[in-house]
């Protein structure tokens, strides 16, 4: 049956405290489901080394298995453990992150091969609300994509993210709408100028 915890609001932010923390990492490190809110929506957590909890969050979003998940770091660092750091790269994501966007780099040895795609690229963000920052910090990458059905809106709230996730999913965390409430602009940075694969919540920097 699915748990819920309900993150602690602070003035205009929300946290989690060490016993929640403590019962993510649980939930995680068995290959669980977490459903959190970052900036843009609300997101769906597994262990990305972990084949098996990947496989349950393709079956849990119905999302066909040739498109690619991205990935939450905590730090712009920790992007270039995972993927390979070129000057603009490296340009962007100081700028830019921790923000509305994922980033689609060349894979590094060290990333998740789950969450690589046939073209060898991985997405990374660091998403601008201090839970999934947690939760990469506490924990290590987790997958971030957004806690929906495929095909269907994506949820802006716990509740709507229930609503169509359900059972399927072990922990949600509550911690009110999404501050801005639309998917992430991708921007691919793997060739010689930034590309923008998906228009989103802010056009993509220079």
């Amino acid at each position: 049956m699915s748990a819920t915890i309900p993150a602690v609001c602070i003035g205009t932010k929300y946290v989690l405290d060490a016993t929640a923390v403590d019962r993510i990492r649980g939930c995680l490190a068995k290959g669980g489901l977490v459903v959190h809110p970052t900036d843009t929506v609300y997101g769906l957590a597994a262990d990305p080394f972990q084949e098996a909890a990947v496989a349950r969050l393709y079956a849990a979003k119905e999302r066909p298995r040739e498109m690619a998940v991205s990935m939450t770091v905590a730090e712009v660092d920790d992007i270039f453990r995972y993927a390979v750091r070129t000057p603009l790269a490296e340009n962007f994501c100081r700028k830019n992150l921790p923000g509305p966007y994922t980033v689609v780099l060349r894979a590094t040895p060290d990333a998740p091969r789950a969450l690589v795609n046939r073209q060898g690229l991985v997405g990374l963000r660091i998403p601008d609300h201090p839970i999934p920052r947690l939760i990469a910090k506490a924990y290590g990458p987790v997958t971030t994509t957004s806690a929906n059905r495929h095909g269907q809106p994506s949820p802006t709230s716990c509740d709507e993210a229930k609503a169509q996730l359900g059972e399927a999913i072990d922990l949600y965390i509550d911690a009110g709408p999404s501050p801005i409430g639309q998917e992430s602009t991708v921007v691919d940075l793997s060739g010689p100028k930034a590309k923008v694969l998906r228009q989103g919540a802010v056009g993509a920097g220079p």
